[in-house]
């Protein structure tokens, strides 16, 4: 028997975390869960697991008591961004207990996240360059992603399968429950349903918003940059950006365009995959471009192939998102406006983006190659939340990584909690 007690809280809508629970428990370790919602039971079921019920304010003790009665030695959940995980995450510190941070891969595709504390502005991966050489020493090269085949189809039905219940039942089952995401799942299927019958539509204005991006003048280029959006709603914006306002960073992005950038370039902001169509970008991009004067500069594209505009573009302006990993990895030029983990100097552009308009400079190859190497032997896992083989072995890999006695990143480069400052909050002004 390991003596390991793992308490999971909410995980992704996937039958990933029952997985999960199950190879630890064939390596000797016990598993307990403490299901927030009925979507929650839906994919820990046959298992069972009690249902808090409590208002928010009560939560905290009820965990408390529960680590105690239970004898938890580790917490695992999706995130740190849920006010419930976020609670979780201070008080499982505070008590000397392992909080694991489960998320998608920040390599991508087909590797899991999962790290100690929090992420983001909570990771404890180093931004010092001699501290991740440290770590990547002989640490081996990154693997290629393409192990595993994704299915939207199946991500959905099981979103359905998680919301369907909360929005039936949850009024009368567990009706101080506040789900997580920033609008009712209903509006939010009705976005995604708008947007299937316009698809067409869209594609078809993408791949106008590009080419008039990159269409040459008297046959010489113009150099564009490339700000791919994320989800307004995402824990990685609200609690790891200037002022948790997406809307606000854009406007606040397209005026210092405006001001600072060469007349000669351009700025194309690229709508996220899987956002559900209900943010209004095109109006809300045009109207700020127009009333800065820009609006034969600025463009936004509902599609396209961001590999390649990456690889086209003169640098990638961005919150946190992964997209500027991928574009550190293609060589080109980042600017990160919020707390992300490779905002390393050397890197990431460090000064202000008034200058970064005029002059992006690209990231070391060599830090790079340091980063990523240790960044995979730390943080980073194969597998996936969807698709059998890829939650296999994502279940395997994770637990491989939760039952290791010594922890890959010390508990001495442990960042402080609670809302950081942003470098670009005064500029952007969100301070």
């Amino acid at each position: 028997m390991t003596g390991r007690r793992f308490l999971f809280l909410q995980g992704p809508a996937s039958p990933f975390m029952k997985k999960l629970a199950q190879v630890l428990e064939t390596q000797g370790s016990s598993v307990l869960k403490v299901s927030l919602c009925i979507g929650d039971v839906v994919f820990w079921w046959p298992k069972k697991s009690p249902l808090f019920r409590g208002r928010q304010k009560d939560w905290a003790v009820y965990l408390d008591c529960y680590i105690t009665d239970h004898n938890i030695t580790d917490i695992v959940m999706l995130g740190d961004g849920r006010a419930p995980h976020a609670t979780a995450a201070r008080i499982g510190m505070e008590r000397g207990l392992r909080v694991h941070i489960l998320e998608h891969g920040y390599l991508r595709p087909d590797w899991l996240t999962i790290e100690p504390d929090g992420m983001s502005a909570h990771s404890r991966f180093p931004q010092d360059a001699n501290q991740i050489a440290a770590l990547a020493d002989q640490a081996p090269p990154v693997p290629a992603g393409g192990l595993y085949r994704s299915s939207f189809l199946t991500y959905a039905l099981y979103d359905l399968a998680f919301h369907i219940p909360n929005v039936l039942f949850g009024w009368l089952v567990h009706p101080h429950y506040k789900q997580h995401g920033p609008v009712h799942p209903v509006i939010e299927y009705s976005g995604w349903v708008w947007k299937a019958l316009t698809l067409r539509k869209r594609r078809a204005r993408a791949e106008q918003a590009i080419n008039a991006c990159l269409a040459t003048d008297k046959g010489r280029e113009i150099p564009f940059f490339l700000f791919p959006l994320q989800l307004p709603g995402d824990y990685q914006i609200i609690r790891h950006a200037p002022g948790g306002n997406l809307f606000r960073l854009v406007e606040a992005t397209i005026a210092s365009f405006a001001k600072h950038a060469p007349a000669e370039t351009r700025l194309l902001f690229k709508v996220h995959p899987i956002d559900n169509g209900l943010s209004r970008w095109p109006e809300r991009i045009a109207e700020t471009a127009a009333r800065h004067g820009i609006s034969d500069r600025v463009f936004l594209a509902d599609g396209g192939n961001t590999d390649e505009l990456i690889r086209k573009s003169a640098g990638v302006v961005t919150v946190n998102s992964t997209v500027g990993l991928t574009a550190l990895i293609a060589g080109r030029p980042v600017i990160a406006l919020g707390a992300a983990i490779y905002d390393v100097p050397g890197l990431t552009f460090q000064d202000s983006l008034a200058d970064f308009w005029r002059y992006p400079i690209t990231p070391d190859p060599d830090l790079l190659d340091a980063f990523l190497r240790a960044l995979a032997a730390t943080t980073q896992v194969r597998g996936g939340f969807i698709g059998e083989a890829a939650i296999t072995a994502g279940a395997e890999n994770v637990a491989a990584r939760l039952l290791e006695e010594e922890e890959r990143l010390p508990i001495a480069l442990r960042k402080p909690q609670g809302m950081p400052r942003f470098r670009y909050a005064e500029e952007l002004g969100q301070s």
